[in-house]
């Protein structure tokens, strides 16, 4: 049996891919708005185990004269307490930020014209606003995408930032991250996490780039211009983030096809949700979200404990195109690198300072870094859904990518230098997995 079906752990609407995220979770249910690839409609999909999505329809009301509609309807949601209503600012012409609102998060309407971030001169092109409530300044921030004036895209990306207590009249600060050699920030976010605040963007780089992470104590910075870090590599696009209650939990998109750099498809599956945690020192690490892991609980598992790996031993075979493994091992001595081969599909190389998924042929298509003590143990999940991998390790960091399919039966192998490795490995198909 071939690897050549639909992914069994990774949502895609049935007709079409899914672009840009922009989760908000309500009373534990998570409406995912996303972007349309074509027409970029905002469409809806909704969840309460993050697993499992239900199409959504959003209405629209009538557009009258005086509105700006765009098919940038709905993007990051926040709540407008004072208001009642939830709100959602999108991207218009000439720089400028219109907003939409709604009092059911189904049925969204064109924002009175005074709620609007005005644009300003200093940019070629502003975009992607994310708003979000400021408790140390009693305001809003919006941080936006810029392309800044007089440079070219490869250099002009940046993060502006505007502020305003009631949504109408704003104080544009400018950019407050401009690095100077990167393209547009996409889906930039600003949020608190643990006393200090964090900008997160994709930086795009001829496809929409990894999730990077800058770190400051205040809102209004300073920030630094290079990134404290990154949460995952280039096939999590677009990455957005929404609160659980206290927990922070990223979603992005893989892309379609297999991803190069000028070669990437707007839109694909959905990644598998994970939590943020927060790791000291303004550095931030992922983990897979609690909700999935219940999910995990009423699998089938195989379990192999203390595999002898040396250097080189074959864990499983069968006819699976998804699976789930999980293993947890220590570091030798000698220290060196694991090797988890999916054959026919391609390999995780676990290294104390990095985590890469190469395809059949060797080829990288996504990589990391990692900080791996050598005393500690080490614990990795691994899911292989038809051509997608997704990698967590030490609940602290994930990588994802999507690899070229090749026809085959699934064998599961480790191998591994400057050993002996001795590894406790658990396996299950997805036939239990929902």
């Amino acid at each position: 049996m071939g690897l050549a079906s639909e992914p069994a752990f990774h949502f895609k609407p049935e007709d079409h891919a899914l672009g840009d995220v922009h989760p908000f979770i309500h009373q534990g249910e998570c409406f995912l708005y996303y972007l349309k690839p074509g027409t970029y409609d905002s469409m809806l999909v909704r969840s309460n185990d993050w697993l499992n999505w239900t199409p959504q329809a959003i209405a629209h009301a009538t557009v009258k004269p005086g509105d700006w509609m765009s098919p940038y309807f709905v993007l990051g949601v926040f709540r407008d307490d004072k208001a009642s209503v939830y709100r959602s600012f999108y991207g218009h012409a000439k720089g400028r930020m219109a907003s939409s609102e709604s009092t059911d998060l189904l049925t969204w309407s064109c924002a009175p014209q005074a709620l609007h971030v005005p644009p300003a001169d200093y940019y070629e092109r502003r975009r992607d606003p994310c708003v979000v409530w400021i408790p140390e300044l009693n305001q809003y921030g919006c941080v936006m995408t810029t392309w800044m004036k007089g440079k070219s895209k490869e250099q002009g990306g940046a993060i502006s930032l505007a502020t305003s207590a009631d949504l109408k009249q704003w104080k544009d600060h400018g950019p407050i991250i401009h690095p100077g050699n990167i393209g547009e920030p996409e889906c930039p976010q600003m949020f608190a996490l643990a006393g200090r605040w964090y900008v997160l963007a994709s930086i795009y780089d001829r496809a929409v780039g990894r999730p990077l992470y800058w770190s400051a104590e205040s809102p209004m910075g300073p920030w630094k211009a290079q990134p404290a870090g990154e949460l995952d590599g280039k096939d999590l696009c677009a990455a957005q983030m929404a609160f659980d209650g206290a927990v922070p939990v990223l979603f992005g998109w893989i892309p379609l096809h297999p991803a190069r750099p000028g070669k990437q498809t707007w839109g694909g599956h959905l990644a598998l949700p994970r939590e943020v945690v927060e790791m000291g020192d303004g550095l931030l690490g992922t983990r897979l979200a609690s909700k999935l892991m219940k999910s995990l609980g009423g699998l089938s598992w195989t379990n192999t404990a203390a595999v002898r790996v040396s250097p080189e031993r074959t864990l499983i075979e069968g006819s699976w195109r998804h699976l789930v493994a999980e293993f947890s091992f220590g570091w030798p001595e000698a220290g060196g690198e694991l090797r988890v081969r999916c054959d026919p599909l391609g390999e995780v190389v676990i290294q104390r300072a990095a985590l890469r998924i190469l395809d059949a042929k060797g080829e990288c298509w996504s990589e990391r870094t990692l900080q791996l003590e050598a005393d500690r143990p080490v614990r990795v999940q691994l899911f292989v859904d038809d051509d997608i991998m997704e990698v967590f390790v030490n609940e602290h960091a994930s990588l994802a990518a999507r690899l070229p399919k090749r026809d085959g039966m699934l064998r599961l192998s480790m191998k591994a230098d400057r050993g002996p490795w001795i590894v406790d490995v658990r396996t299950a198909s997805a036939t239990s997995w929902r």
